[in-house]
Formats: structure tokens, C-alpha cells, sequence
């Protein structure tokens, strides 16, 4: 779990308030972002909606206020649906962000868009009702039938 510590390959360990440069980006490069936090949470999400976002099983998210957010280069085409906004890279449709709404402090980015998301493993499965049946869930993490609120599935 990375909710405060990220463990460095030299064995040390990054602190929540220390200064993180995490950078990631769009598949043609045309769009690159820079994080200035570790994520407060982590989650597959397995709902409908961002299945269909992404043509994928499920999508790995991790939450960052948004004032650690900063857009490096490129432009981001903004879609309202269902009530969150997601922004995909105007470029080549990467997706890449999902807020609640334009006020919101935190915003979900997609883990798999980062340079590098091997030490950002997920620690929950929500939307698991929306889960496709040939999807394996890890029986190691808690797993939600709709968000971390909901009933455990």
C-alpha cells in the first residue's frame, strides 16, 4: 500500500510531503503531465463507464489533489458523461483524468499513463458489479460491489 511511503529502488523511502516529481504522459507523447504528490488512493475500477473510456477491463486510478496537478505540454479534450468529466489527450485520446466536477480538489489520473507505475499498485477493486466474468480479482485486496463506501463484494 502507498498511501504515505513510496520505497525507492535504493531500499529508502519517499515521504507524502517531500518533493515528488512523478511525470506521465500520452501514448503519442503529445501530452505530458507532472504530479507533485503520491496518490491518496489507488483502485481498479471495473465500471461500466470506464471500461468504455478506456476499451479495457478495468482502469487503475490514483487520486492527487488537484493544485498537485500540472499539465507540461499539449491540450486535453474535456467530456462530460454520466456526471464526472474525464480528459483524454487531444492528440492521439489517451485517457487521462476523471473529476467529479470543475470544483472538485481531487482528481483521478489513470496509473498506466504514468512513466512509471510499477510502484503504484492498486489496493482496492471497486465497481466489481460492473466486473466482466473472465476478470480475476485479487483475493488479497478488499473489492466493492460500487465504490469504497458500498457493501464489500
Amino acid at each position: 500500500m502507498i498511501l504515505g511511503w513510496l520505497q525507492t529502488e535504493t531500499g529508502g523511502s519517499l515521504d507524502r510531503e517531500m518533493d515528488v516529481h512523478i511525470e506521465g504522459g500520452c501514448l503519442c507523447g503529445g501530452v505530458r503531465y507532472r504530479l507533485r504528490e503520491l496518490p491518496k488512493q489507488l483502485s481498479d475500477c471495473h465500471c461500466l463507464d470506464c471500461r468504455r473510456a478506456s476499451a479495457a477491463p478495468f482502469v487503475t486510478w490514483g487520486a492527487f489533489r488537484r493544485d498537485k496537478i500540472e499539465l507540461v505540454s499539449g491540450e486535453l479534450r474535456k467530456v462530460y458523461h454520466a456526471g464526472p468529466l474525464r480528459s483524454f489527450a487531444g492528440c492521439c485520446g489517451t485517457p487521462l483524468f476523471i473529476e467529479d466536477n470543475p470544483e472538485t480538489e481531487w482528481v483521478d489520473v489513470t496509473i498506466c499513463s504514468l512513466d512509471e507505475p510499477t510502484a503504484f499498485s492498486p489496493e482496492v477493486a471497486i465497481w466489481t458489479e460492473d466486473r466482466l466474468p473472465w476478470v480475476l480479482l485479487d483475493h488479497g485486496r478488499p473489492a466493492f460491489r460500487r465504490d469504497r463506501g458500498s457493501e464489500k463484494a
